[in-house]
């Protein structure tokens, strides 16, 4: 397996979003020692996402290989996990259907991951950008894959970074797939907005004793159409987002928390209860101190969903032990892989 970078940008109906998205990264300016591609996944789409793809990338005559796959099984833990495999390089770099790379993201990003052989997974510093002015409640919201995640360059603090944008090293990817890994969450799927798989993957890849890197230098601006500027549709977002928490949990309590067995996970787990219970506390007596007057009751309203959906996602206590036992169990079959 070459070192370079396989793009990837894994795409449910984009055919709006893609010719902006392909343009982006058709015009980065990669250095010619540096080995790339190009691959989109078609994941089950009903439009032409497919054929605009591949007329968008012919216009600007990009000397990168291009290539098309077809994932028919919807889910975008599925999509990811064909072009893991068939990657050419072992840098696999996932740009989502609306983000904008940066101009030189390719080149850093190949370099970081060369520099940080024991980073199994890169992420990098997404901008919200809005089709049209959004309420001041939704610039900030970190549910949509934007923002730093750490307070600085290097290790993730909590072992996990947002899907789009990042990096992941096949190679370890490989050594998921031997240890017979299979994610327990299919992330978006279809018109549906669930979501987890890429912190799920970061877990796993944390158990084989990778580390999770984050680069605030890696940019890339996140495009918002106006259907989802919307509290209704932040509100879906919040209530399917909540539904990933029976397997999330369970890894952060591993990874996370060092916890060994159904004693500590039993401890800790009511910890995560007494945790979300205050703060749903805080912000039904008022206790929440908004940095902007603007985002009022809309964003306190939205507080309390998020709250209230993760707290009755806790709610599933069988799930979240089975759930644990099989990431111990993952555990255990990774460790023949560490280096």
């Amino acid at each position: 397996m070459s070192t370079g970078i396989s793009l990837i940008v894994c795409t449910y109906n984009g055919a709006a979003r893609l010719p902006d998205t392909i343009r982006h990264i058709a015009v980065q300016q990669v250095r010619p020692e540096v080995l790339w591609e190009v691959l989109v996944v078609d994941n089950a789409s009903s439009d032409r996402s497919a054929a605009t793809a591949a007329a968008a990338w012919r216009q600007f005559r990009c000397p990168a290989p291009f290539r098309v796959l077809y994932q028919p099984r919807k889910g975008l833990a599925y999509a990811r996990e064909l072009a893991l495999q068939e990657a050419a390089y072992d840098f696999v770099l996932f740009c989502d259907d609306d983000n904008w790379l940066s101009p030189g993201y390719v080149n850093l990003a190949y370099d970081l991951m060369k520099e940080n052989p024991t980073a199994g997974v890169l992420g990098g510093y997404g901008e919200l950008v809005f089709e049209k002015d959004p309420p001041a409640w939704m610039r900030n919201l970190t549910a949509l894959a934007s923002g730093p995640q750490a307070a600085a360059s290097g290790k993730a603090t909590y072992n996990a970074v947002y899907g789009a944008g990042c990096v992941i090293r096949k190679s370890v990817f490989r050594k998921l797939a031997a240890a017979g890994f299979k994610p327990l969450l299919s992330d978006r799927k279809g018109k549906q907005l669930s979501a987890g798989g890429d912190y799920e993957l970061c877990y796993a890849i944390a158990l084989a004793g990778y580390d999770i890197w984050y680069d605030e230098r890696l940019r890339f601006k996140h495009f918002i159409p106006q259907h989802r500027i919307s509290s209704d549709y932040y509100r879906q977002l919040l209530k399917e987002g909540a539904e990933s928490l029976a397997v999330l949990i369970p890894y952060r309590l591993r990874v996370n928390q060092n916890c060994k067995g159904m004693v500590y996970f039993n401890i800790n787990l009511l910890k995560v209860f007494v945790f979300y219970f205050r703060r749903l506390l805080w912000v039904l007596l008022g206790k929440v101190v908004s940095r902007s007057r603007n985002k009022g009751t809309v964003h306190q309203r939205l507080m309390l969903l998020s709250l209230f959906y993760k707290l009755y996602a806790l709610r599933n206590y069988t799930s979240m032990k089975h759930n644990f036992k099989k990431v111990l169990e993952l555990e255990k079959r990774l460790y023949q892989f560490r280096s």
